[in-house]
């Protein structure tokens, strides 16, 4: 096993959701969504949207961070709560985790104090090296060469007109309504997703052309069963996600009897060393810190390098063919910016002037 290879593999909280009790949000003296404000947001951020989850009202910080809770003067929806749901996206978990400097554990240990109820965890790790294939994985499936605790897998491939991939997911179970929860495996292309929607990927992507994801998410009961793995039983956020990846799935090699026949008991057949290799580095790989955000500077260095040149050259055609490429971009409308995007823009804003100014000049020089 190549541990390098292991290196650059990070895991990342990426979807958390759980209920709070209107009685401890509403805090005293007229205060209102006091663990927002615990957590170090800033309610006048928010903007209101409607509600979801039975519940009648909401609040949004760039979509990414949402709160669903009951306005009392308005109609209440059946089935709904004295509570309040928290979701914080994928985008939000890396917001979230650069305000709590990503000790997650901690968290979990206060939000259990208050008497929190985790809704949903989504574990995420990424790999940057393609340590194992998505194909090699596929073949085995499609073979049946595999156990696993689930009933039945899924493989969607998305396309272009031209052929490309532009998008691979393997599922292997799927989310449950049920009140003890579920947990079910998402294996996709990230690199994909990244390059179809124009977006830009990690550093370390950027390198390999490689960013596989692995993404385990947990409902409910479940997803507090994992939590308290980690609170109480000490386990780490690698073991406990390995643990769960080897009850999903298992990779075999037919292996032969004494008399050199195959085994019909699949339980004789051996795991593969691959995959064993891969639980076992995977395994040890840490919590990684936050994604580091697509900052302003970091955005006008790609817009220097890979989009003002294409306008140049845009601008010199459009003087001869009489059109103007600036005017017809300041007409473009778009609907609304991505989460990462709203994410961008939120932290921009609160940076001091001297320094979008130096970021600007820098970017005139072309020295970013």
């Amino acid at each position: 096993m190549d541990k390098n290879l292991y290196k650059s593999m990070v895991y990342k909280v990426d979807w958390f959701s759980f209920t709070v009790s209107d009685t401890f949000d509403g805090g005293e003296d007229g205060k209102d969504f006091v663990l927002l404000e615990n957590l170090g947001y800033d309610i006048n951020d928010f903007e209101t949207v409607p509600g979801r989850y039975f519940y009648n009202s909401g609040i949004t910080l760039g979509r990414y961070v949402n709160i669903y809770y009951n306005d009392y003067e308005k109609d209440l929806m059946k089935n709904t709560s004295n509570s309040r749901n928290y979701v914080f996206t994928g985008q939000g978990c890396t917001d979230l985790s650069q305000k709590i400097d990503n000790d997650w554990i901690s968290l979990f240990k206060a939000l259990k104090q208050l008497d929190v109820k985790i809704t949903r965890l989504d574990i995420a790790l990424d790999d940057y090296n393609a340590v194992v294939s998505f194909d090699k994985m596929e073949r085995k499936l499609k073979l049946g060469h595999y156990r696993s605790s689930k009933k039945s897998y899924n493989i969607v491939k998305q396309a272009d007109v031209n052929g490309q991939i532009k998008g691979y997911t393997l599922y292997l179970g799927s989310q449950s309504n049920s009140s003890k929860g579920s947990y079910m495996l998402r294996a996709y292309d990230k690199y994909a997703q990244y390059q179809y929607k124009n977006q830009i990927p990690p550093q370390e992507a950027i390198e390999t052309r490689i960013w596989q994801r692995y993404e385990i998410s947990y409902t409910k009961k479940k997803a507090r069963e994992i939590v308290n793995l980690m609170t109480e039983n000490g386990q780490t956020i690698g073991s406990v996600f390995m643990d769960t990846m080897r009850d999903i799935v298992e990779f075999l090699e037919p292996t032969k009897t004494h008399e050199k026949e195959i085994h019909q008991n699949k339980n004789r057949w051996k795991v593969c060393s691959w995959w064993e290799n891969f639980l076992d580095g995977a395994g040890k790989v840490h919590l990684g810190k936050p994604e580091k955000d697509l900052d302003l500077g970091r955005l006008l260095q790609w817009l220097r390098v890979s989009v003002v040149p294409s306008l140049k050259m845009l601008e010199e055609l459009g003087d001869e063919k009489g059109f103007d490429i600036y005017q017809i971009i300041k007409n473009i409308e778009v609907d609304e910016y991505s989460k990462k995007q709203n994410r961008l823009l939120n932290n921009a804003k609160k940076i001091d002037k001297s320094l979008i100014d130096l970021y600007l000049q820098k970017f005139e020089d072309g020295g970013l």
